[in-house]
């Protein structure tokens, strides 16, 4: 497409690149080609951040992903449904502490935690022993009008 010169890709079809790449667990090819973008300044924003930082968490690599999302913030880009995929990597390291850092950033922002965010925390709080502050958050599901799902009420 580019050599050819007749036709740019944009945002949709580097998107969708960056997803196949995530997807066959190529990291390093959908971060090239996120630089790539910014190379050409086709917009990026937040859905191709989020797709590698889920991919990079999925992938266990936790730190890498947190630098990422660093990065997407000092460019203005808005957080929001990332702060699940971070705190779901997180969470599967077992790193309690960083996944509560995580969620009063999360509030501090005005982003309000899903019943995806709680259910990853109460889960993992519940595997940590520390039931009551998963208890909390339940309460605080309940407070909210969240509705639980099965993931939630069993622990």
């Amino acid at each position: 497409m580019m050599r050819g010169g007749n036709c740019q890709p944009d945002v949709v079809t580097y998107g969708t690149l960056v997803k196949g790449f995530c997807m066959k667990g190529n990291n390093n090819a959908a971060i090239q080609l996120l630089r790539k973008m910014e190379e050409v300044t086709c917009k990026h924003g937040q859905v191709v951040y989020n797709t590698i930082i889920d991919s990079l968490c999925k992938d266990r690599l936790v730190v890498d992903a947190l630098h990422l999302f660093s990065e997407m913030m000092s460019k203005g880009i808005s957080p929001d449904v990332t702060y699940n995929s971070l705190m779901n990597g997180v969470c599967k390291l077992g790193e309690w502490k960083e996944a509560k850092r995580l969620l009063n950033d999360m509030v501090s922002k005005n982003i309000f935690p899903d019943v995806f965010t709680f259910n990853v925390l109460v889960d993992t709080l519940c595997k940590e022993g520390i039931v009551m502050e998963a208890e909390g958050l339940v309460e605080m599901m309940i407070q909210r009008d969240i509705d639980s799902d099965m993931v939630s009420t069993i622990h």
